[in-house]
């Protein structure tokens, strides 16, 4: 197979089909830093630390996933590059609730040690709602602390693909998302007394050992299993009809429809709560027969959409979140329904309504109380 020819900061590198452009810089000795990355692990692009400059595109591409293509001409530390780490890894240290400085385990956080080697400042950005969880202490062999998790995926990676376990999952979406076990639960494991390696993959303290400062890196022989983790992800493709169907039956997707799921599927309990969480229109909590929800989108906002929500609020006497007692209405608010043309508008089940206006709100919720579609 011929050698594909690259340039990666004004050096000539030769590259296989396939090869990364972090691989091909690891091989010509030149250093990327990445922290979501582990060679044993599929490649996710989560982090964004290991961004590099390709001539000729309009963006910055992730070095730990993108493959070199022949004459590139790439830049590893460009000016625009270094800031866009800065910036990365100052949202990163935004998220943590304490100094890493206080913390005597902060020599073996990865994070605090990417910082300064890029000579990250203090944070530029302010959280108004801090990532605070309280530690997790009652699993006698992995301590979790998820207010430092950066969300790298890795505990997930190694979990699933060479512990065989798979008991983490992503769950929720924006700010909320969260590294989970199961339905969001204590990891209570036994069987993790045999494991450990979340720990040792873990790229901050998130997941130590209780009571040690250390953490001993061990690298397992095995590498993942890519075909497992395949079919796992064609299973995945089929899981959220399901959830939809819940949905539409329920009311809601109830925990134990997603436990009978995760059996009958073959996937993790995590991995059916992180779908049902992750999308908008669905929820794990029972709603309304009819469900609500106000476009909070810009064009929607322009179009005094605020009015329309206080206008439903003062009808209906409830809040987003919330749902009537009589069960007939819940509330919710959504970032885009894609009628911005109609703005301002909202969704009544699967009822779109635009040019919306406070008598018209009266008259659309009074056809849904008598059965109607407005």
């Amino acid at each position: 197979m011929d050698a594909l020819k690259v340039r990666i900061d004004g050096m000539e590198v030769s590259a296989g089909k396939g090869t990364t452009i972090l691989e091909a810089a690891q091989k010509a000795g030149i250093h990327i830093p990445t922290l979501c990355y582990h060679p044993n692990l599929r490649p996710t692009g989560s982090c964004r630390v290991c961004v590099v400059e390709v001539e000729g595109s309009n963006r910055l591409a992730g070095s730990c996933h993108t493959p070199v293509e022949a004459g590139m001409v790439i830049h590893t530390r460009s000016a625009k590059v270094l800031e866009a780490r800065k910036a990365t890894v100052e949202l990163l240290l935004a998220g943590h609730t304490g100094p890493c400085v206080n913390d005597y385990r902060a020599a073996h956080c990865d994070l605090h040690n990417i910082a300064a080697e890029i000579q990250a400042g203090p944070p530029r950005f302010r959280s108004r709602k801090p990532r605070c969880y309280p530690p997790e202490d009652s699993n006698p062999y992995v301590r979790r602390d998820m207010s430092k998790c950066i969300l790298c995926g890795r505990c997930i990676g190694v979990c699933s693909d060479i512990a065989g376990k798979k008991f983490f999952s992503t769950a929720y979406r924006g700010f909320r998302s969260k590294v989970v076990v199961d339905f969001d639960e204590p990891l209570d494991k036994e069987i993790c007394r045999d494991c450990l390696l979340c720990i040792d993959y873990c790229p901050t303290t998130a997941l130590s050992r209780p009571g040690q400062a250390d953490r001993a890196k061990i690298e397992p022989e095995s590498e993942p299993d890519l075909p497992l983790k395949a079919a796992v992800d064609r299973k995945r493709a089929g899981l959220l009809p399901e959830l939809k169907r819940a949905q539409e039956n329920f009311h809601c997707v109830p925990q134990g429809f997603m436990a009978d799921t995760a059996r009958s599927m073959n996937l993790s309990p995590g991995d059916v709560y992180g779908v049902a969480t992750f999308y908008s229109f669905l929820s794990t909590r029972p709603t309304g027969e009819n469900v609500i929800r106000v476009c909070k989108s810009l064009p929607c906002y322009l179009k005094n959409s605020r009015k329309i929500l206080e206008c439903i609020e003062e009808t209906l006497g409830i809040r987003p979140g919330e749902t009537t007692p009589d069960g007939t209405f819940s509330l919710e608010l959504a970032s885009c329904i894609g009628a911005c043309d109609r703005a301002p508008a909202m969704l009544v089940n699967g009822d779109v309504h635009g040019g919306l206006t406070p008598r018209k709100i009266a008259k659309i919720l009074k056809s849904y109380q008598t059965g109607g579609k407005g």
